[in-house]
């Protein structure tokens, strides 16, 4: 199972962060979860019982295939206006140098991951440092998948918005590119299922 956990002044574990969309907020509150203003998330504390909310930790089932497998992936760190309020706000997205797509098994190099619906326990993990990328549904979508949310509003920001366009902040995202988009390295191999597209 998967905990996205944030350390304390001491080290230990002592929040895991949940990806709750905004109509399940009744809900998890009455499970016994916490709220961090500062994150606008949601989390629960040392002691709780995870299983209890196994619904809100982001994983793909283990026996579930993943649909992209990478071992030398990126969090693709920008600014950008909020969609709703236009405050400059930080987003991120996934960006891999190589990977596979595990369902035709072709090799792909220098992608970006949008539309992410599940993510493996390695790679939520190592997204506990941007709680504000997680699960919610968007004005066009049907379903569930991780988004940018803003820490001052709280509106999704849209991946269509973010990835699909000429001039849209990941559209052709190019690892060099310099300046406006900063790279954190993913340690080991990450699987996701969701859309990607190529450097342009």
């Amino acid at each position: 199972m998967t905990l996205i956990c944030a350390s304390n002044a001491r080290g230990s574990m002592d929040r895991i962060y949940l990806y709750v969309s905004p109509e399940e907020y009744p809900e998890v509150k009455a499970s016994g979860a916490s709220w961090d203003d500062a994150s606008k998330s949601w989390y629960i504390g040392d002691g709780m019982e995870p299983a209890i909310f196994s619904r809100w930790l982001g994983e793909e089932q283990d026996d579930a295939p993943f649909g992209i497998v990478s071992e030398e992936a990126f969090v693709a760190r920008a600014q950008a206006p909020c969609l709703k309020c236009h405050e400059n706000i930080e987003v991120v997205c996934v960006h891999c140098k190589s990977g596979v797509d595990s369902e035709v098994g072709e090799l792909m190099t220098r992608f970006t991951v949008s539309n992410v619906w599940a993510i493996d326990s390695a790679l939520a993990e190592q997204l506990g440092p941007w709680p504000l990328f997680r699960k919610g549904i968007g004005a066009d979508s049907a379903q569930e998948y991780f988004a940018n949310h803003c820490p001052h509003c709280g509106a999704i920001q849209e991946d269509y918005l973010l990835h699909a366009e000429p001039g849209d902040v990941f559209f052709g995202l190019t690892h060099e590119r310099p300046g406006s988009i900063e790279f954190t390295a993913l340690e080991g191999r990450i699987q996701l299922s969701g859309d990607y597209g190529f450097e342009v």
